[in-house]
């Protein structure tokens, strides 16, 4: 970072901490409509909002000025009442796409950009000017790139545009690009550089999303070719937050309750969370399932005392139980255990009739071939019952023959149907699909749906780890993981026998499981790893319209590798939350409990 760069970032950081918390920090994101609010698309300027205030524990205020269609002569007029006018500590400024657009539309069609590259550069320079001016700091991004879709095609594809050329969309607008670049440089202002950004990814995910026919590499980044939708704006909101270096600063005072809760070394949970980890002194410990018991007591299921990469029978279910809220947790007791493999990674499931049902993996060998396939993989999914509370467990069966990576919840449907959804290994190419366990006699007997298949190729490919819930309306609703950034959902209006093809959610995810649960005032809701900030946050999400809509993502753990969670509402108003914490690995992995009222995290009703 050049030195002028950093004394800013210095200063900024250091004006941030003097703050009064009753005087928010007041960010200003000016641009065009790639900046501005877009209908139930969470842009990075709302995204910021919550992201610097949880790291910093202090108000942030991000006033979002972006205005669809303007180019830099138009902003130009509103610079003062739009952006000076608010007093802002850092101002960050994207445009271009409207200045670097040819509207060869028209007629007779235009030959050249909007706005010449030479006025840009000079708009752009104004700004700068203007904002430090005032002392604020600046920070430049670069505009995304564009793709083709049907309505550009039509409307763009006449030279200088090319539309035979993937790229073909972007011939004026790459040298707009580089002029914020080269703007940056000289002037010494920060850079989130979303074009390279975008670009990553669409080579990196150019694989799998090439064999749809007619969608772009990419398009999941860019919906209509032109605007980011929740993904892309996610990865722009964390490349501002790496350009600020926001990761350990602190930008205003804390106020009360705002000092996060230490665990251990590596973990740390929300300032109103209480943590309720029982004390688990095995070298490995996976599973973090709960389930409410009668009398107001709750079992925590799991697997010990390794992983289940450990030598063949070395690892089994067990179960402790809390009868005070989590203060003291009773024995452990051991539920099953295998003499031909590892019993791991369990989950569990109350019915209404009292009988609890455990589900877990058989883990026996895994493999892998150099031509990505899977080799000599044994994982089924198990099942065993109790009838009596947890005291005794019978009827050990298989759910399902094959390789499974982990489970994720089980439900009963008001019909009485079991369905506990898994992911599983599938062949040429090698990757995951997800389905689902199907038992209409209590968990004796069972058959396997769903087989929901995204493409992909790679152990860790494809449709993962689903999680599964029962609809208002009666369907059952799934959402899988995924690589892309996002989650995907499927539905099934027949109580889990047949599912739709899976499609996208507008949950920014990172590539790890959510788990949802129905509240008792009938909202949803899901615990998972937001793709702001991956597997270093474990955050809750709320919904009162049946998944359609979700709020803006609250962080309860944070620390290296804290993932895998599972959320239970233990009485009304009061949720329980578990997840792994793997700085070191799976086959190191310890659980973490907490619980926190619901009314801590969740926007009020």
């Amino acid at each position: 970072m050049p030195r002028t760069i950093l004394l800013f970032t210095v200063f900024l950081l250091a004006s941030l901490a003097a703050l009064h918390a009753a005087e928010p920090l007041t960010i200003v994101a000016f641009g065009d409509s790639t900046t501005a609010e877009r209908g139930s698309t969470r842009v990075y300027a709302s995204l910021l909002t919550g992201q610097l205030q949880q790291r910093g524990g202090g108000d942030v205020r991000v006033v979002n000025a972006g205005v669809g269609g303007n180019t830099t002569p138009v902003a130009r007029k509103r610079l003062e009442k739009d952006v000076l006018a608010h007093q802002p500590a850092l101002v960050m400024i994207q445009f271009g796409i409207n200045d670097a657009a040819v509207d060869v539309w028209k007629t007779p069609p235009a030959t050249v950009p909007r706005t010449d590259l030479k006025t840009f550069e000079a708009d752009l320079r104004f700004f700068v000017a203007e904002c430090r001016r005032t002392g604020a700091m600046v920070l430049l991004l670069t505009p995304n790139p564009l793709q083709w879709a049907d309505v550009t095609r039509k409307l763009y594809g006449k030279p200088p545009y090319n539309v035979e050329d993937s790229d073909g969309f972007n011939v004026v607008l790459k040298e707009y690009a580089q002029a914020v670049r080269r703007i940056s440089a000289e002037e010494h202002v920060l850079l989130a550089d979303v074009d390279a950004a975008f670009r990553g990814e669409f080579a990196r995910h150019a694989g799998a999303e090439s064999s749809k026919k007619d969608k772009p590499s990419g398009s999941w980044l860019l919906p209509d070719g032109m605007h980011p939708g929740n993904p892309g704006h996610a990865l722009i909101a964390d490349l501002i937050v790496d350009a600020l270096g926001a990761e350990s600063a602190s930008p205003v005072e804390r106020k009360p309750f705002s000092k996060w809760i230490r665990l251990d070394e590596h973990v740390q949970v929300h300032p109103r969370a209480t943590d309720i980890s029982p004390d688990l002194p095995h070298s490995g410990v996976l599973g973090v399932a709960m389930v409410n018991l009668d009398g107001g007591g709750v079992m925590h299921v799991y697997s010990g005392p390794n992983g289940y990469g450990t030598k063949t029978a070395r690892t089994f279910v067990v179960c402790r139980v809390t009868h005070d809220g989590g203060r003291t947790w009773g024995p452990e007791q051991v539920i099953t255990r295998h003499d031909d493999r590892n019993a791991s990674h369990p989950t569990v499931m109350r019915s209404p009739d009292g009988s609890l049902h455990v589900f877990y993996l058989g883990y026996n060998t895994w493999g892998w071939t150099k031509d990505g396939e899977p080799d000599g993989c044994d994982s089924p999914i198990w099942t065993i019952r109790s009838l009596d509370g947890g005291k005794t467990w019978m009827d050990r069966v298989k759910v399902f023959e094959g390789y499974s990576g982990a489970t994720n919840g089980a439900i009963q449907t008001e019909t009485g149907r079991l369905l506990v959804p898994f992911s599983h290994y599938v062949s040429k190419p090698g990757r995951l699909q997800s389905s689902v366990g199907v038992s209409d006699d209590g968990g004796l007997t069972w058959r396997t749906t769903g087989f929901i298949d995204i493409g992909g190729a790679g152990h860790h490919s494809g449709a993962l780890e689903p999680s599964v819930l029962e609809l208002r309306d009666g369907r059952i609703w799934m959402l899988i993981r995924t690589e892309r950034r996002f989650f995907m959902q499927s539905f099934s209006a027949d109580g889990g026998l047949t599912w739709s093809p899976a499609e996208p959610t507008p949950i920014a995810a990172v590539s790890a499981p959510g788990h949802t649960a129905r509240l008792h005032d009938g909202r949803i809701v899901l615990v998972y790893n937001a793709l702001e900030n991956g597997r270093q946050e474990v955050e809750l999400a709320f919904s009162s319209d049946e998944a359609r809509t979700w709020t803006a993502p609250v962080a309860v753990a944070r620390g290296k590798g804290t993932t895998y969670p599972f959320v239970l509402e233990h009485t009304p108003g009061e949720l329980w939350v578990g997840f792994f914490s793997v700085p070191r690995g799976f086959n190191q992995a310890k659980a973490k409990l907490m619980k926190i009222a619901t009314d801590a995290v969740a926007p009020t009703r």
